[in-house]
């Protein structure tokens, strides 16, 4: 029993945390854009509003988690999956993020059209932006 309250303590994240904290907000961009892609894949119906307004959801969030990217505390014991190279490469870091945020941005642009055929390229960009972003700076 001793044991299990252990681990229970050791493994809950402190919520007012940074890393927790960009996790939500990376865990709420991911719903986003998977509603957005269930809707160009054809697994949910078109809405071309709906679509906009996540579109403008999703151009917010990706604001969001990089100020939480601050340098690690040791008294900080959430998991995170952040590599390295997010501290000791921050100008590719940041520049990955402009990548992104400009992404979503010409998303949101060409998201006001309401054409799935123009916005599917856009979309697959973004998505390929989040990609490479994580396989520079993400532990898997």
């Amino acid at each position: 029993m001793l044991i299990t309250l252990l681990f229970t303590a050791c493994s809950h994240e402190d919520p007012n945390s940074p890393v927790y904290k960009r996790k939500q907000v990376f865990k709420e961009m991911l719903r986003t854009s998977q509603s957005m892609r269930d809707m160009l894949k054809g697994a949910k119906t078109w809405d071309a509003k709906a679509f906009q307004l996540n579109a403008d959801k999703l151009q917010q969030l990706a604001q969001q988690p990089w100020p939480l990217f601050v340098t690690p505390d040791q008294n900080d014991h959430s998991k995170t999956d952040a590599k390295a190279s997010v501290w000791s490469h921050p100008q590719e870091f940041h520049a990955a993020q402009d990548k992104l945020l400009d992404s979503v941005t010409k998303l949101k642009d060409v998201a006001a059209t309401g054409d799935a055929d123009k916005i599917r390229p856009q979309f697959s960009a973004m998505e390929d932006s989040c990609s490479a972003c994580h396989k520079a700076f993400r532990e898997f």
